[in-house]
């Protein structure tokens, strides 16, 4: 039990350093510049308005309460037999979740783009392997600890879905690889569609409201930005957006509804049951 308690100890450590440390990092108190600007530098149809890259904050302040209330969970006093199980296996996968993050982000504001997209998948995959490991698809009876695992996983899984296709884009601008707007567009708007598609269908299987609303979040900042300071003017990107914007608002809601119904037929059997205890 003590070596689940230091690894308990270890994820939140590592969780609370690397993600106030983006956050600073997004405040140009590092590099001398923020992740909206690195990224506006090497214009794409998908570049998100700075604002939206606030996503990090409410990301990072999720998962350290659920890192804090692992580790309280693993403890003597507050012994939870289930955080437990779910702390061995995930075992190192999240802190190496974080390493890949923070490589990711130091290659992305050094513009090491293609080195920062092969990061950024590792860091999706992991995360995926993560929720994976939770079953994070089961943990929708009402619990605090359950609740922050789903919002805080989901969440963070939903925006590195998005941050992929618009950092595998910007790939194509930083090397070159595209020869007119023409090209841009299609290449934008195809990786725009795959990795939507990917997050909506994962959001389904998993029952996670959280990665389709991060997802939306990220087009609602892609929006925003088309509408106010368009990189191009050619093609019209906007329709494509408003669509698949709608669609993950509609599919946020589905799946919201469906984890309630889910949670509500869970407490009306564990009811029965206790009636039914003589």
């Amino acid at each position: 039990m003590h070596g689940v308690r230091s690894l308990a100890l270890f994820n939140l450590i590592i969780i609370s350093i690397n993600f106030i440390w983006i956050l600073v990092v997004d405040a140009n108190s590092l590099f001398g510049t923020s992740l909206f600007h690195a990224f506006n530098v090497l214009p794409t149809h998908l570049t998100p308005a700075d604002f939206t890259f606030k996503a990090w904050l409410l990301i990072a302040v999720t998962m350290i309460i659920v890192a804090v209330l692992m580790y309280r969970e693993t403890g003597n006093e507050h012994l939870n037999i289930r955080s437990v199980r779910k702390v061995m296996r995930v075992d190192y996968m999240l802190i190496l979740n974080q390493l890949f993050c923070g490589l990711s982000m130091v290659l992305k504001l050094n513009h090491q783009m293609v080195l920062s997209v092969i990061f950024t998948i590792a860091c999706i995959i992991t995360i995926l392997i993560v929720n994976n490991r939770v079953e994070i698809e089961k943990l929708t009876a009402n619990s605090f600890t359950k609740y922050f695992i789903r919002l805080a996983f989901g969440l963070y899984t939903g925006w590195l879905m998005f941050v992929f296709a618009f950092n595998v884009v910007t790939t194509f601008v930083k090397n070159e690889l595209v020869q007119s707007e023409t090209e841009q567009y299609t290449i934008d708007l195809i990786f725009l569609v795959l990795s939507f598609g990917f997050a909506m269908y994962y959001s389904y299987i998993k029952m996670l409201p959280s990665v389709s609303a991060a997802f939306s979040w990220g087009l609602f900042g892609v929006i925003y930005q088309n509408i106010n300071y368009p990189n191009y003017q050619q093609h019209n990107i906007l329709i494509p957006l408003y669509i698949l914007f709608g669609i993950g608002l509609m599919i946020s809601l589905y799946n919201f509804y469906r984890c309630n119904s889910k949670r509500t037929a869970i407490n009306l059997a564990a009811q029965a049951n206790s009636t039914s205890i003589p």
